[in-house]
């Protein structure tokens, strides 16, 4: 492999990745999935200010608007509690505090994310971590439709020979999985600022300075957890010979992950460390509020990668092109 035929391959698949259809309806899909689930954090905030009893219609707006806030936190966090929890036995409907404000304690609540639904909603900007969760839960199929296709179109129609001829299989490879990563740094760059300047600019209850801090760390997590699923992706399409079979297979297999997870635990628990195989197990992880959490969960996505790269560069270098 040679570093300036991966380079030049590099800047040339992430300049022009964007202006095929592909790259257009990928980033299309990007920013209205992000502005959708902007828009739907912040809907039932206007609807609360909206219904607000007479008394506090009287208020400045931007107290109407924090105060709507906090009394829709105080009913997100058990539900946000639920979903970062590996217990199932608590309703989400149920309190988790008294009339007296103490945390009620019993042996099947889970305090541990119950104090990190606590670090999301009230440490940090409560609607941007919600933000988050929700675009981590979606974001990898968002992968599978832009990363489908860096090789499994020009397998199929040949188009890769012309391409040997002047650079060697390691630096294709590498050079194209290198571009998809920095068009995937731009999208994610660019969706998160659009979400962020939305917020502020429509429910201006968080400091500028928090709130930018916070979208920065956002978006760092997003693009750790996008990494294995782009080389997941890279090796699905050096695997087939076809853009429709390669976004059908990736699709199956980053969808497929949770959902067998999610009904096979139902007869045996054992099936649910299927989510390990991909980041669907520990992703979450990387909003967590201990070091040492977000580290593992880093090194999870890193060891991930690590190996779905070494299968597609094993593959992309033995098949017939």
């Amino acid at each position: 492999m040679r570093w300036r035929h991966t380079s030049l391959i590099a800047r040339y698949s992430a300049r022009f990745s964007v202006r095929g259809g592909i790259g257009l309806v990928f980033l299309l899909l990007s920013l209205t999935f992000g502005l959708m689930v902007a828009h739907l954090m912040l809907q039932p905030v206007e609807i609360m200010m909206r219904e607000a009893p007479s008394r506090t219609r009287d208020l400045e707006p931007m107290e109407q608007q924090r105060r709507a806030l906090d009394t829709l936190t105080e009913q997100a966090s058990p539900v946000v509690a639920w979903m970062l929890s590996d217990k199932r036995k608590e309703t989400i409907n149920e309190p988790r505090r008294d009339a007296q404000g103490r945390r009620v304690t019993r042996p099947d609540r889970d305090v541990v994310a119950e104090d990190w639904a606590d670090h999301l909603l009230h440490e940090r900007p409560a609607l941007l971590s919600a933000i988050f969760l929700v675009l981590l839960l979606g974001w990898p199929l968002v992968v599978a439709l832009g990363a489908f296709d860096l090789f499994a179109g020009d397998i199929g129609s040949r188009q890769l020979r012309y391409q040997l001829l002047r650079a060697d299989r390691s630096s294709i490879f590498f050079g194209r999985l290198l571009g998809m990563l920095l068009t995937f740094v731009v999208v994610l760059l660019l969706v998160t600022a659009t979400v962020t300047v939305y917020i502020g600019c429509k429910l201006p209850v968080y400091p500028w300075a928090e709130l930018l801090g916070w979208a920065a760390y956002g978006s760092l997590a997003l693009l750790v957890a996008s990494v294995p699923y782009i080389a997941l992706c890279a090796w699905i399409s050096a695997a087939v010979s076809g853009p429709f079979t390669a976004v059908t297979v990736a699709s199956l297999a980053i969808g497929g992950v949770p959902l067998v997870a999610a009904f096979g635990k139902v007869s045996h628990e054992a099936v649910g460390y299927v989510n390990y195989l991909l980041p669907w197990g520990y992703q979450m992880r990387l909003f967590h509020p201990e070091p040492a959490q977000v580290g593992l969960a880093a090194a999870g996505c890193a060891a991930t990668t690590a190996l779905f790269v070494w299968l597609g560069h094993r593959k992309f270098t033995r098949r017939d092109l």
